[in-house]
């Protein structure tokens, strides 16, 4: 597995070349929805709403990665949350013998659907990451937080967190090379021979990062860090008019989208009793607006390129 894949990297697409102010109010405005709502319908339109914007991005192989990642943890939480917090009033199976810590175990319906659900949300907020990750390049994001007039020391760690994770990567994939050219076989053998193999890679990989963070210090005292004055960028990040429209038109999705939840539209309750699934004619059409809203902001940005172009 290539872990470079996981990192940014620009490619002749419109949604790399769109400006990162506005990708940044998209995703935030996914990953609230994400959080508002609790019915699966609406996860499930936010949960197309990111494979869309996966799509034209281009980016399917490195999200697949993701996937890969998710799915171990998926499996976790649903079986301790089974475990843990057997809940509700329909009982697909149960033991009455007390077990030493966890007393009498029971599986409820209730319990199944919960754990469905904070799969998919985990999966939302996975995905979100994962693109931010992977379509926002880090200097945007860094005069973006400029520009909401950041302190520039916490600019500057957050600066130094993004960066050093590709570093760490291409760190590691060097090391794995210069291991198995001596002979260590790392995908060779069972899972703990695996395991082992692996952590042999820790060490060599945590004296880089020591070095790098040192290397760093001594740059950052030579210029001067701590004097005050103006500072400049050497790319100065430029909203256009189009720029504003689209970041207007997201906020007042958003805005919407909080509105119909003070409404009760995306509630869904699951204890004591699962309620019913299916939604109100008013919320289907509260969902095929949310849907088409987010194809729409789309489309702006690909005209907006069309037109810049």
């Amino acid at each position: 597995m290539n872990f470079l894949q996981l990192t940014y990297r620009p490619k002749e697409n419109f949604i790399y070349r769109s400006n990162g102010v506005v990708k940044i109010f998209i995703l935030l405005n996914l990953f609230i929805q994400s959080f508002i709502f609790d019915h699966p319908f609406y996860l499930g339109v936010i949960f197309f709403n990111i494979l869309i914007l996966v799509l034209f991005s281009n980016c399917w192989e490195e999200i697949l990665i993701y996937f890969r990642f998710m799915l171990i943890i998926s499996l976790f939480t649903f079986f301790i949350n089974i475990i843990l917090y057997p809940e509700g009033t329909t009982i697909i199976f149960q033991i009455l013998n007390d077990f030493p810590i966890l007393g009498g175990f029971k599986i409820t319906f209730e319990t199944i659907v919960s754990s469905l659900l904070i799969i998919l949300r985990l999966t939302l907020i996975f995905l979100i990451f994962g693109t931010f990750n992977l379509i926002i390049n880090t200097d945007e994001l860094i005069q973006v937080l400029v520009k909401l007039r950041f302190p520039h020391s916490i600019v500057f760690i957050i600066t130094l967190s993004l960066n050093f994770f590709p570093l760490i990567l291409k760190d590691l994939e060097r090391i794995r090379e210069i291991q198995q050219c001596k002979g260590l076989e790392l995908e060779k053998g069972n899972f703990f021979r695996k395991f082992n193999n692996n952590v042999k890679l820790i060490l060599p990989l945590l004296t880089n990062s020591l070095e790098r963070s040192i290397q760093n210090a001594e740059a950052l005292e030579a210029r001067a860090f701590d004097i005050k004055g103006k500072r400049e960028f050497y790319r100065k990040l430029r909203i256009t008019i189009s720029d504003y429209f689209i970041m207007i038109f997201v906020i007042s999705l958003l805005i919407f989208q909080i509105y119909i939840t003070f409404q009760g539209f995306g509630e869904f309750i699951i204890y004591p009793t699962l309620s019913g699934i299916f939604l109100a004619n008013l919320e289907y059409y509260a969902l095929l607006i949310s849907f088409i809203s987010n194809i729409l902001v789309i489309g702006l940005l690909y005209l907006e390129d069309k037109i810049e172009r």
